[in-house]
């Protein structure tokens, strides 16, 4: 069993901050590792623009999967609670790193297999942004595209039917009513789409941020 009984306090996050303050504060190596290797799923055009945040259940979520694949014996993880512990009592980072490694290294852990753990930890994480990446394309093809070529099927069946003679007037009335309901409804879904779609990254790269900081430390307090 793992020696840290709830992971979610380990990775502090401000819910607040809604401006990606904590992912602009990031090292930049950090962020170009975070986010180079995928384009972002695409949204289509006149789709209101929506910031991002970090979102509690995301938060949960990122979380739950590194409890979920959290490695046997004292790895990162349990190395990130040791320094959550130790925060109380020892304020100097630097003294805090070393002391709560001196207890690690009595495990058999060194400071390379903490950071490589802390890199699998980031890989899983990763593997959630794939997973992630793939569900936003399946709903914007669902949501967004479907309805958006139904609305653009209904545009040139109203230009069609307004070219006919005035018999058909409310018929293509009742079209453009059709149409207005369609674009209203991709509106909504793509909005929604893109505000979930902005809080995972913004929680992703808060809590990968956290890890390369750790990592950083380590590398810094430690060899």
């Amino acid at each position: 069993m793992s020696v840290f009984k709830n992971i979610k306090s380990l990775f502090i996050v401000d819910e607040t901050n809604t401006d990606n303050q904590s992912v602009q504060q990031q090292p930049q190596e950090a962020q170009q590792k975070t986010t180079s290797n995928q384009t972002p799923p695409p949204i289509p055009q006149n789709t209101p623009a929506v910031p991002g945040g970090v979102d509690q259940r995301i938060f949960d979520s990122l979380l739950k999967a590194l409890e979920d694949n959290n490695q046997p014996g004292f790895d990162f993880l349990e190395f990130k609670n040791s320094l959550q512990t130790l925060a109380t009592i020892i304020p100097d980072e630097s003294t805090r790193y070393k002391s709560a490694y001196a207890t690690a290294a009595t495990m058999g852990l060194t400071v390379e297999k903490l950071v490589d753990s802390a890199k699998f930890y980031q890989g899983i994480l990763s593997r959630e942004k794939d997973n992630f990446d793939k569900a936003v394309v399946q709903q914007v093809d669902l949501n967004v595209t479907a309805k958006q070529k139904e609305a653009e099927r209904l545009q040139t069946l109203i230009q069609q039917k307004a070219e006919q003679i005035k018999k058909l007037t409310e018929e293509i009335t009742a079209h453009q009513e059709e149409m207005n309901k369609a674009q209203s409804v991709i509106t909504e879904a793509a909005t929604k789409i893109e505000t979930t779609k902005n809080n995972f990254y913004v929680t992703l790269e808060a809590v990968m941020g956290q890890i390369q900081n750790d990592i950083a430390n380590i590398e810094r307090f430690l060899k």
